[in-house]
Protein backbone atom coordinates (compact mmCIF):
# COMPACT_ATOMS: atom_id res chain seq x y z
CA UNK A 1 0.00 0.00 0.00
CA UNK A 2 2.87 2.10 1.03
CA UNK A 3 4.22 1.45 -2.77
CA UNK A 4 1.56 2.14 -4.42
CA UNK A 5 1.51 5.92 -2.57
CA UNK A 6 4.65 6.86 -2.76
CA UNK A 7 4.47 5.92 -6.41
CA UNK A 8 1.03 8.33 -6.88
CA UNK A 9 3.01 10.93 -4.78
CA UNK A 10 6.52 10.86 -6.64
CA UNK A 11 3.94 10.75 -10.26
CA UNK A 12 2.10 13.58 -9.41
CA UNK A 13 5.17 15.77 -8.63
CA UNK A 14 6.67 14.46 -12.39
CA UNK A 15 3.43 15.89 -13.87
CA UNK A 16 3.14 19.27 -12.17
CA UNK A 17 7.18 19.67 -12.66
CA UNK A 18 5.87 18.81 -16.62
CA UNK A 19 3.40 21.24 -16.51
CA UNK A 20 5.24 24.10 -14.90
CA UNK A 21 8.24 23.75 -17.55
CA UNK A 22 5.92 23.24 -20.59
CA UNK A 23 3.82 26.49 -19.04
CA UNK A 24 7.59 28.17 -18.28
CA UNK A 25 9.18 27.30 -22.11
CA UNK A 26 5.90 28.53 -23.89
CA UNK A 27 6.33 31.70 -21.86
CA UNK A 28 9.72 32.65 -23.20
CA UNK A 29 8.91 31.43 -26.66
CA UNK A 30 8.91 34.45 -28.82
CA UNK A 31 5.40 34.89 -30.74
CA UNK A 32 6.41 34.50 -34.36
CA UNK A 33 3.05 33.14 -36.49
CA UNK A 34 3.67 32.66 -40.14
CA UNK A 35 1.30 35.66 -42.42
CA UNK A 36 -0.65 33.72 -44.81
CA UNK A 37 -2.84 35.73 -47.55
CA UNK A 38 -5.68 33.88 -48.54
CA UNK A 39 -6.97 34.85 -52.24
CA UNK A 40 -10.22 33.86 -53.67
CA UNK A 41 -8.83 33.43 -57.07
CA UNK A 42 -12.16 32.89 -59.29
CA UNK A 43 -12.97 36.32 -59.62
CA UNK A 44 -9.37 37.75 -60.76
CA UNK A 45 -8.87 34.75 -63.20
CA UNK A 46 -9.84 36.95 -66.17
CA UNK A 47 -6.85 39.23 -65.01
CA UNK A 48 -4.08 37.13 -64.19
CA UNK A 49 -3.03 33.47 -64.12
CA UNK A 50 -2.23 31.87 -60.68
CA UNK A 51 1.82 31.82 -61.27
CA UNK A 52 1.44 35.28 -61.69
CA UNK A 53 -0.84 36.00 -58.63
CA UNK A 54 1.13 33.36 -56.21
CA UNK A 55 5.02 35.24 -57.26
CA UNK A 56 3.90 38.77 -57.27
CA UNK A 57 1.60 38.03 -53.75
CA UNK A 58 4.30 36.00 -51.83
CA UNK A 59 7.17 38.67 -52.87
CA UNK A 60 4.76 41.21 -51.45
CA UNK A 61 3.53 39.20 -48.12
CA UNK A 62 7.12 38.64 -47.32
CA UNK A 63 7.84 42.19 -47.46
CA UNK A 64 4.99 43.13 -45.08
CA UNK A 65 5.89 39.93 -43.14
CA UNK A 66 9.40 41.61 -42.68
CA UNK A 67 7.86 44.92 -42.05
CA UNK A 68 5.68 43.91 -38.71
CA UNK A 69 8.55 41.39 -37.45
CA UNK A 70 7.33 38.20 -39.02
CA UNK A 71 9.69 35.83 -40.40
CA UNK A 72 7.26 33.26 -42.25
CA UNK A 73 4.68 34.40 -44.86
CA UNK A 74 2.84 32.27 -47.49
CA UNK A 75 -0.07 32.97 -50.44
CA UNK A 76 -2.91 30.51 -50.65
CA UNK A 77 -4.92 30.74 -53.89
CA UNK A 78 -8.62 29.13 -52.96
CA UNK A 79 -11.17 27.95 -55.34
CA UNK A 80 -13.89 27.73 -52.86
CA UNK A 81 -15.23 30.67 -50.78
CA UNK A 82 -16.31 28.03 -48.35
CA UNK A 83 -13.27 26.36 -47.81
CA UNK A 84 -11.55 29.78 -47.58
CA UNK A 85 -14.02 30.79 -45.05
CA UNK A 86 -13.30 27.58 -43.01
CA UNK A 87 -9.68 28.01 -43.67
CA UNK A 88 -9.90 31.64 -42.25
CA UNK A 89 -11.87 30.62 -38.89
CA UNK A 90 -9.62 27.98 -38.09
CA UNK A 91 -6.22 30.41 -38.24
CA UNK A 92 -4.46 28.56 -41.51
CA UNK A 93 -4.89 31.84 -42.83
CA UNK A 94 -5.58 35.01 -41.09
CA UNK A 95 -5.76 38.03 -44.41
CA UNK A 96 -8.13 37.39 -46.95
CA UNK A 97 -8.39 39.27 -50.63
CA UNK A 98 -12.09 38.52 -52.00
CA UNK A 99 -15.21 40.51 -53.44
CA UNK A 100 -17.19 42.19 -50.55
CA UNK A 101 -20.43 40.44 -51.15
CA UNK A 102 -18.63 36.96 -50.92
CA UNK A 103 -16.74 38.20 -47.66
CA UNK A 104 -20.42 39.24 -45.94
CA UNK A 105 -22.10 36.09 -46.75
CA UNK A 106 -19.58 33.75 -46.37
CA UNK A 107 -17.61 35.13 -43.48
CA UNK A 108 -18.07 35.26 -39.73
CA UNK A 109 -18.04 39.23 -38.92
CA UNK A 110 -16.81 38.39 -35.32
CA UNK A 111 -13.57 37.15 -37.03
CA UNK A 112 -12.90 40.69 -39.43
CA UNK A 113 -10.82 43.36 -38.36
CA UNK A 114 -10.57 46.39 -40.61
CA UNK A 115 -8.53 46.12 -43.58
CA UNK A 116 -8.21 47.81 -46.67
CA UNK A 117 -8.67 48.03 -50.96
CA UNK A 118 -7.39 49.19 -53.89
CA UNK A 119 -9.44 52.20 -55.13
CA UNK A 120 -9.03 53.77 -58.90
CA UNK A 121 -8.44 57.43 -57.54
CA UNK A 122 -9.71 59.51 -54.51
CA UNK A 123 -13.27 59.44 -54.20
CA UNK A 124 -14.07 57.43 -57.63
CA UNK A 125 -16.23 54.44 -57.11
CA UNK A 126 -16.10 51.08 -59.09
CA UNK A 127 -19.33 50.37 -59.52
CA UNK A 128 -21.11 47.48 -60.95
CA UNK A 129 -22.90 49.18 -64.10
CA UNK A 130 -26.01 47.63 -66.14
CA UNK A 131 -25.14 49.39 -69.64
CA UNK A 132 -27.42 48.92 -72.39
CA UNK A 133 -27.33 49.73 -76.71
CA UNK A 134 -29.04 53.24 -76.90
CA UNK A 135 -30.16 52.04 -80.50
CA UNK A 136 -32.36 49.15 -78.68
CA UNK A 137 -35.20 51.71 -76.48
CA UNK A 138 -34.02 50.64 -73.85
CA UNK A 139 -34.45 53.15 -70.78
CA UNK A 140 -34.73 51.50 -67.61
CA UNK A 141 -35.44 48.10 -65.83
CA UNK A 142 -39.43 48.06 -67.54
CA UNK A 143 -37.41 47.74 -71.32
CA UNK A 144 -35.61 44.46 -70.60
CA UNK A 145 -38.04 41.54 -71.62
CA UNK A 146 -36.65 39.52 -74.36
CA UNK A 147 -33.29 41.11 -74.63
CA UNK A 148 -29.76 39.62 -74.84
CA UNK A 149 -27.85 39.86 -71.86
CA UNK A 150 -23.77 38.99 -71.11
CA UNK A 151 -23.03 38.93 -67.45
CA UNK A 152 -19.35 38.62 -66.40
CA UNK A 153 -18.18 35.29 -64.82
CA UNK A 154 -17.41 34.85 -60.87
CA UNK A 155 -19.27 37.76 -60.58
CA UNK A 156 -21.74 37.08 -57.32
CA UNK A 157 -22.50 41.05 -56.88
CA UNK A 158 -23.76 41.80 -60.33
CA UNK A 159 -25.70 38.89 -60.42
CA UNK A 160 -27.41 39.49 -57.01
CA UNK A 161 -27.48 43.00 -57.98
CA UNK A 162 -29.31 42.10 -61.43
CA UNK A 163 -31.61 39.73 -60.46
CA UNK A 164 -32.70 42.15 -57.35
CA UNK A 165 -33.98 44.65 -59.63
CA UNK A 166 -35.41 42.29 -62.17
CA UNK A 167 -37.46 40.71 -59.32
CA UNK A 168 -38.61 44.00 -58.23
CA UNK A 169 -39.91 44.99 -61.24
CA UNK A 170 -40.70 41.41 -62.89
CA UNK A 171 -41.51 39.36 -59.95
CA UNK A 172 -39.56 36.70 -61.82
CA UNK A 173 -36.07 35.66 -61.63
CA UNK A 174 -33.76 37.10 -64.08
CA UNK A 175 -32.63 33.89 -66.02
CA UNK A 176 -36.17 33.96 -67.08
CA UNK A 177 -36.23 37.17 -68.26
CA UNK A 178 -33.77 37.65 -71.41
CA UNK A 179 -33.96 35.73 -74.22
CA UNK A 180 -30.55 35.03 -74.11
CA UNK A 181 -27.55 34.97 -71.82
CA UNK A 182 -23.94 34.68 -72.12
CA UNK A 183 -21.41 34.35 -69.52
CA UNK A 184 -17.98 35.97 -70.23
CA UNK A 185 -14.87 36.45 -68.37
CA UNK A 186 -13.28 39.69 -69.06
CA UNK A 187 -15.16 42.98 -68.87
CA UNK A 188 -13.30 44.48 -71.79
CA UNK A 189 -14.26 42.02 -73.96
CA UNK A 190 -18.35 42.23 -72.61
CA UNK A 191 -17.87 46.20 -73.53
CA UNK A 192 -16.97 45.12 -77.16
CA UNK A 193 -19.48 42.96 -77.64
CA UNK A 194 -21.99 45.36 -76.61
CA UNK A 195 -20.47 47.46 -78.94
CA UNK A 196 -20.55 45.51 -81.78
CA UNK A 197 -24.23 44.51 -81.48
CA UNK A 198 -23.43 40.98 -79.98
CA UNK A 199 -25.93 41.92 -76.49
CA UNK A 200 -28.77 44.56 -76.25
CA UNK A 201 -27.70 44.72 -72.39
CA UNK A 202 -24.27 43.75 -70.38
CA UNK A 203 -23.22 43.80 -66.82
CA UNK A 204 -19.04 45.22 -65.89
CA UNK A 205 -17.70 47.08 -63.48
CA UNK A 206 -17.21 51.01 -63.96
CA UNK A 207 -13.25 50.92 -64.18
CA UNK A 208 -13.28 48.90 -67.01
CA UNK A 209 -16.14 50.58 -68.87
CA UNK A 210 -14.53 54.55 -68.30
CA UNK A 211 -11.26 52.92 -69.36
CA UNK A 212 -12.49 51.88 -73.03
CA UNK A 213 -14.02 54.99 -73.18
CA UNK A 214 -11.01 56.96 -72.79
CA UNK A 215 -9.52 54.20 -76.06
CA UNK A 216 -12.71 54.27 -77.99
CA UNK A 217 -15.09 57.74 -77.82
CA UNK A 218 -17.55 56.12 -79.72
CA UNK A 219 -18.94 54.20 -77.28
CA UNK A 220 -20.56 57.28 -75.45
CA UNK A 221 -22.52 56.87 -79.01
CA UNK A 222 -23.85 53.65 -78.39
CA UNK A 223 -23.85 52.78 -74.95
CA UNK A 224 -25.67 54.14 -71.57
CA UNK A 225 -25.80 53.42 -68.24
CA UNK A 226 -29.37 52.18 -67.34
CA UNK A 227 -28.66 51.36 -63.54
CA UNK A 228 -25.81 50.86 -61.32
CA UNK A 229 -24.67 49.52 -57.49
CA UNK A 230 -22.23 51.61 -55.76
CA UNK A 231 -18.86 49.33 -54.61
CA UNK A 232 -15.22 50.86 -54.43
CA UNK A 233 -13.22 48.51 -55.34
CA UNK A 234 -13.96 44.78 -57.01
CA UNK A 235 -11.92 43.38 -53.88
CA UNK A 236 -11.29 43.97 -50.43
CA UNK A 237 -8.89 42.90 -47.99
CA UNK A 238 -9.45 42.01 -44.16
CA UNK A 239 -7.07 40.52 -41.28
CA UNK A 240 -8.22 38.01 -38.76
CA UNK A 241 -9.09 39.74 -35.17
CA UNK A 242 -7.51 37.13 -33.55
CA UNK A 243 -4.05 37.21 -35.57
CA UNK A 244 -1.75 38.92 -32.79
CA UNK A 245 0.01 41.27 -35.52
CA UNK A 246 -2.99 42.83 -37.54
CA UNK A 247 -3.05 46.14 -36.20
CA UNK A 248 0.44 46.63 -37.45
CA UNK A 249 -0.63 45.20 -40.22
CA UNK A 250 -3.19 47.69 -40.87
CA UNK A 251 -1.14 50.76 -39.61
CA UNK A 252 1.32 49.23 -41.98
CA UNK A 253 -1.24 49.39 -45.00
CA UNK A 254 -0.34 53.32 -46.13
CA UNK A 255 3.29 52.33 -46.85
CA UNK A 256 2.00 49.21 -48.99
CA UNK A 257 1.43 51.58 -52.53
CA UNK A 258 4.37 53.34 -52.04
CA UNK A 259 6.47 49.76 -52.38
CA UNK A 260 7.54 47.82 -55.95
CA UNK A 261 5.65 44.93 -54.52
CA UNK A 262 2.72 47.20 -53.55
CA UNK A 263 2.20 49.07 -56.72
CA UNK A 264 2.51 44.98 -58.37
CA UNK A 265 -0.47 44.50 -55.76
CA UNK A 266 -2.68 47.34 -57.24
CA UNK A 267 -1.59 46.65 -60.85
CA UNK A 268 -2.86 43.27 -60.51
CA UNK A 269 -6.32 44.73 -59.14
CA UNK A 270 -6.12 47.48 -61.67
CA UNK A 271 -6.50 49.78 -59.10
CA UNK A 272 -4.27 53.15 -58.27
CA UNK A 273 -4.67 54.05 -54.24
CA UNK A 274 -5.01 51.92 -51.23
CA UNK A 275 -7.31 53.20 -48.46
CA UNK A 276 -8.46 51.37 -45.48
CA UNK A 277 -11.50 49.75 -45.03
CA UNK A 278 -14.19 49.12 -42.47
CA UNK A 279 -15.95 45.84 -41.32
CA UNK A 280 -18.79 48.37 -41.64
CA UNK A 281 -18.51 48.74 -44.91
CA UNK A 282 -19.69 44.95 -45.22
CA UNK A 283 -23.25 45.96 -43.87
CA UNK A 284 -24.43 47.51 -47.49
CA UNK A 285 -23.76 43.99 -48.79
CA UNK A 286 -25.95 42.59 -46.20
CA UNK A 287 -28.70 44.43 -47.31
CA UNK A 288 -28.85 43.86 -50.29
CA UNK A 289 -28.11 39.64 -50.13
CA UNK A 290 -31.27 40.74 -47.38
CA UNK A 291 -33.61 42.29 -50.24
CA UNK A 292 -32.81 39.57 -52.82
CA UNK A 293 -33.80 37.02 -49.87
CA UNK A 294 -36.95 38.10 -49.42
CA UNK A 295 -37.62 39.47 -52.95
CA UNK A 296 -37.39 35.34 -53.61
CA UNK A 297 -39.29 34.43 -51.20
CA UNK A 298 -42.09 36.54 -52.73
Amino acid sequence: MKTITRFSIGYLLFALYCCFFTAHAEEHIPLDPVMRLGIYYPPISDNVSRADVVVSFSLWVQEQAKSVGVKAADVMLFDSIEEMSEAFDSGIINIISAPPLSIALHFKRENLADGFYGIRAPGKLNSVILLARTDKNINSIKDLRGKRLIIPEHHELAEMFLDTLILKTYHIPYKKLFSSIDILKKDKRIVLDLFFDKADVVLVNEGAFELMKELNPQLNEKIKIIASYPTKSKSYAYVNKNYPFRQKIIDNYLSMAMSVRGRQFLSLYQQDLLEACSVKELDAYDELAKEHQQLLKK
